[in-house]
């Protein structure tokens, strides 16, 4: 462990990069957007209130699950636009494609895997996480 003043002297940075830090990031060589939670197409160049709590936490209802996490729409399955949307924060066993959006949060964290989403290509590349699996964390979408 860490000497407390070198514990702070990290601490501090940290908040620095996160401070920052983009709220997301637009990737216009690839057609990209890449954002913690997503965002919605009419959402890409905003910066606002809505917009902030969007991509930090998804399209939530303010309500929560039944294991207490927020519930969140499924906003991606309304996603039209033309630029890809690359984001996380809620963690599925494989990358979800729906419409031109993909969720590369495999888990690590949980025990499943890093992933990336590669472009122009349009692939992901994933390794395995060596985190011990907690199925209970990641999130299942109906067909």
């Amino acid at each position: 462990m860490l000497p407390p003043q070198e514990q702070e002297a990290i601490r501090s940075k940290f908040m620095e990069l996160y401070e920052k830090a983009p709220l997301y990031l637009m990737l216009p060589k690839v057609n990209a957007v890449v954002a913690h939670a997503g965002i919605k197409e009419e959402m890409i160049g905003q910066h606002g209130k809505k917009v902030k709590t969007f991509v930090l936490y998804g399209d939530i209802t303010g309500k929560t699950d039944a294991q207490g996490r927020p519930e969140r729409r499924d906003w991606s399955k309304n996603y039209k636009g033309e630029k890809w949307i690359v984001y996380g924060h809620t963690p599925v066993l494989q990358p979800r494609f729906q419409q031109k959006t993909v969720n590369i949060d495999t888990g690590c964290v949980f025990g499943g895997k890093l992933t990336a989403f590669r472009l122009p290509e349009e692939e992901t590349v994933s390794v395995p996480s060596q985190q011990p699996f907690l199925e209970e964390k990641f999130r299942t979408f109906p067909d």
